[in-house]
């Protein structure tokens, strides 16, 4: 039976300068975390004032500012990257850090993200559609090693893509696949080497616990129907808004049993948003996380 090690991880978002955000990355490391994810939207999802800088810019610095800690995105974003520009991107993140990315590829939802590229909003149906084959591009390209590339899909279509240089990780960077829709978990189940979910923001703690572990039963579903081993996929989730660990109702320790008793091992909290926040944070770092590997 497949057996997976927990992980701790931190969300930075890349809502401050650039050398901010580079001492925030070094900080995640030197407190021991395993993973350092950023998101990749055009914007704070939450607001439009605070500042923002990109996502996968601020990704590659983050693989030359550390040393150990896994680097990547929660999630890329289809809207805003083709799988041929992502592909790049990921494989050039990937040497950069020596092979310590870790690929987390979302649907595309935030309508912002359209709105501020010029780009028409896609219906249901149509992220729906696309995101297959969008996974596919990316997971068929970073296994590639040399030669050019070529796919013709529904809604996307690659012609002569340079594949070269290998990635580092082989035979590819392993694919985080984030989201709950049953589109986006069959392609996990299908193709990913993790599944992520943040539950629902407006539901309880004890509603997310019960969501994620149905999640969680139908991506075992969808592998068993693909011949995949379920166990080999890991599952990740975000604790965010009811379950976020610095201002929510529940402890870490908490929901890491919770989650860990329905098949997670790996566990990503928010970087701290005050400075209580950063107390609690620290705390939680130099001594609870070490307690629950």
């Amino acid at each position: 039976m497949t057996t997976h090690p927990r992980r701790f991880g931190v969300l930075v978002l890349p809502d401050a300068g650039a050398a901010t955000l580079l001492d925030r990355f070094r900080r995640v490391e030197e407190l021991g975390f395993d993973q350092l994810f950023l998101p990749d939207h055009i914007g704070n999802i939450f607001a439009t004032d605070p500042p923002w800088l990109d996502g996968w810019t601020m990704t590659a610095a983050a693989a030359l500012a550390t040393d150990r800690v896994r680097i990547g995105t929660l999630v890329a974003n289809p809207i805003l990257r083709p799988p041929a520009v992502l592909a790049k991107a990921a494989l050039t993140v990937d040497q950069l850090s020596g092979g310590r990315l870790e690929l987390g590829i979302g649907a595309g939802i935030m309508e912002s993200d359209h709105h501020a590229t010029g780009t028409t909003p896609w219906t249901v149906k149509e992220r729906v559609a696309r995101f297959p084959e969008y996974v596919r591009v990316l997971d068929d390209v970073l296994r590639r090693d040399g030669g050019p590339y070529g796919f013709a899909g529904d809604w996307y279509t690659v012609r002569d893509l340079p594949t070269g240089p290998a990635t580092t990780q082989r035979p590819r960077p392993p694919i985080l696949v984030g989201g709950n829709a049953p589109t986006v978990l069959r392609v996990a189940a299908e193709r990913a080497d993790v599944w992520n979910t943040n539950g629902r923001p407006d539901a309880s703690v004890d509603e997310n616990v019960a969501l994620a572990t149905d999640w969680s039963r139908r991506v075992d579903q969808f592998a068993a129907a693909a011949d995949r081993d379920p166990a080999s996929i890991r599952r990740s989730v975000l604790f965010w808004a009811t379950t976020d660990v610095l201002t929510g109702p529940a402890t870490l320790d908490e929901l890491v049993d919770r989650y860990a008793a329905a098949g997670f091992t790996e566990f990503v909290i928010g970087w701290p948003g005050s400075d209580g926040e950063r107390e609690t944070f620290e705390r939680l770092a130099l001594e609870v996380v070490p307690k629950l590997r």
